[in-house]
This record gives C-alpha cells, structure tokens and sequence, in this order.
C-alpha cells in the first residue's frame, strides 16, 4: 500500500507538472509540445503497467512496470529544455522519485 501511495503521489505530481516553452515558433518549442505528448502517453502507459502489477503481482508484470519506469525517466530527462530554471528542481524532484521507484517498484 505504501507503494501504491508513493505511485499516486507521483502520478500526481506528473499530472499537476507544468511544462513551459517558449512562445515563439523555433524547433525547441515544436520539440517542446511533442514532448509535452510523449509524457502524457507515457503516464498513460506507467499508470497501466502500475495497475496491472498492483492488480496481478508477478514477473512478468514487474518487469513491465519496471520497462515504464525506465522509459518515463528517459522521455522526462530528454526534455530538459522545455523545463523553466523555476521548475528545475521539481525536475530533478520527479527523476530522483522515478530512480527510486525503479529499484522499489515491486516491493
């Protein structure tokens, strides 16, 4: 249960995460709103893969949570830029959860 709190509490944070660009049109903000996409689609497979280990504990199922994970710290690392210096820490914040959330994700 303490994971699946952990879980929620990230989910959220993902969710309420407020991703800026700039407001011209260089490839960084195009960049920008494609990433802002690739998270969405991301959680939607974290929260899944979450669920379905939550539902249905096994190997198989870990180990797809544990490739979501992985996955969702890759798409928010690569999209650094579109992140604000103000929102920096959240940034690192939310990496260092995932990283945690990784190594724990099928305790």
């Amino acid at each position: 249960m303490k994971n699946l709190k952990r879980v929620l509490v990230l989910l959220l944070t993902v969710i309420l995460f407020n991703v800026s660009c700039s407001s011209d049109d260089t490839p960084t903000t195009d960049f920008c709103e494609n990433y802002i996409e690739n998270i969405e689609e991301g959680l939607q497979d974290y929260s899944s893969a979450v669920m379905a280990q939550y539902n249905n504990p096994s190997d198989a199922n870990c180990a797809a949570l544990k490739t979501e994970i992985q996955s969702m710290i890759t798409t928010i690392e690569s999209g650094k830029e579109c992140f604000s210096d103000s929102e920096t820490e959240s940034y690192n914040e939310l990496i260092a959860e995932l990283k945690e959330h990784l190594i724990t994700a099928c305790d």
